[in-house]
């Protein structure tokens, strides 16, 4: 989590530097609101960093000391302990400091990023202090006024390479909307990016997708959340990928994803990145149980079919939904948890009509999936006592 603005470098009381946090802090001096939800993220586990720069500011206009600015920035936000030093969000220690300046030279961020991992080296007890940097995804390349060329290409003698660069792929030429398919020629230079990781950092810096959580009518380069997923699947393969940033968090969550639930696209994205990160191993867990179970008639074979089909004999059961072929026998209660239905209730309704659970349900039975209060729901279960259709049989087993 990115806490924006420090908007000037050295405009405050004793050359400090001042924040604007838009309208979330009335008194810039006392943020007991803002204090409260820094300490609130991090008891969550939530790395939360303050961000110099923007797109507006005093800054833009300063003559700046590195390393006065690093002091002060050590002391107002970080471990500093100068008790003369005000401090808007009063005891919170932010985890890091998130640089993205813009249109500016960008003399002076190499040595001013240096300065301040000494300072962090001061702790005591250690703490893991992050550097990032919020460049768009054309700053590779050098321009004029194009400050973070300079924290992405820092002089040899200083230790300033950023932990975690948050590239916007928005607003360019290069956005995440240019993305065409892996391994097809486009304008979006993830593949660039990743490069310049793995041979200026030596991979130790994380590559973020940086995105727009909404489409607005001030921003451009918006990918719905099916595209954003093509594109995970994309990048997921390059060592340097460490996840995807959001501009942001009001729009994120603000934006419902279709046929997801409610979930919104920041919510379904992270729901996204969890599974590819553990979904090779949980998806060998489960194909291993399936495995099992198919081998001993435990899990259901099941092929759609439309109800037009004159190939197959008719139920004369209407299916309000999508119909379904069996293709190998099942018990009863294995075909009723394969839809989730809990035991006790399945026990229950078969006790009901009469039947055991164990019993099979046969080959060529036909089934009906329909929806019922927003759930889907397994509306009837048709149990062909013979081959209904031995035009077919073939294919059952």
């Amino acid at each position: 989590m990115v806490v924006s603005f420090v908007i000037s470098f050295n405009g405050g009381p004793h050359k400090s530097p001042r924040i604007d946090l838009s309208d979330n802090c009335g008194d810039l001096d006392n943020c007991a609101d803002v204090a409260r939800d820094i300490k609130y993220c991090q008891a969550k586990g939530i790395k939360v960093l303050i961000s110099v720069g923007g797109s507006e500011g005093p800054y833009h206009k300063e003559s700046w000391d590195p390393d006065l600015f690093a002091w002060w920035m050590w002391n107002k936000f970080l471990g500093g302990d100068d008790r003369t030093v005000s401090r808007p969000f009063g005891d919170a220690v932010m985890d890091g400091v998130d640089f993205d300046p813009e249109s500016i030279d960008g003399d002076g961020f190499d040595r001013h990023i240096h300065v301040l991992r000494q300072l962090f080296k001061t702790q005591y007890p250690p703490r893991d202090y992050l550097i990032s940097s919020a460049p768009q995804c054309p700053d590779l390349d050098y321009y004029s006024k194009n400050a973070v060329y300079n924290i992405l290409h820092p002089a040899p003698k200083y230790d300033a390479y950023p932990d975690l660069v948050f590239v916007q792929f928005y607003n360019n030429y290069c956005s995440a909307s240019a993305h065409t398919g892996r391994g097809a020629r486009s304008d979006f230079n993830f593949d660039e990016w990743d490069q310049w990781a793995q041979q200026r950092t030596q991979g130790r810096a994380k590559i973020y997708l940086g995105i727009l959580g909404k489409e607005n009518r001030y921003d451009t380069g918006y990918v719905n959340y099916e595209k954003l997923t093509v594109i995970l699947d994309d990048i997921k393969r390059h060592k340097s990928f460490g996840g995807v940033m959001m501009w942001d968090a009001g729009y994120a969550y603000a934006n419902p994803v279709p046929l997801l639930q409610g979930l919104s696209y920041g919510q379904a994205t992270a729901k996204y990145l969890e599974q590819l990160s553990t979904g090779h191993a949980k998806s060998a867990m489960a194909f291993d149980q399936i495995s099992r179970d198919f081998r001993t008639h435990q899990v259901p074979v099941l092929v759609p079919y439309s109800q037009n089909d004159t190939h197959l004999a008719d139920t004369n059961m209407p299916c309000k939904g999508q119909s379904f072929i069996l293709l190998r026998s099942v018990s009863g209660r294995a075909l009723a948890e394969s839809f989730g239905i809990a035991a006790s209730t399945i026990d229950a309704h078969f006790q009901d009509i009469g039947m055991n659970v164990n019993d099979p349900f046969n080959p060529g039975s036909r089934l009906c999936l329909g929806t019922h209060d927003n759930d889907i729901v397994l509306s009837y279960v048709y149990n062909a006592t013979s081959l209904d259709d031995e035009r077919v049989a073939d294919y059952y087993y």
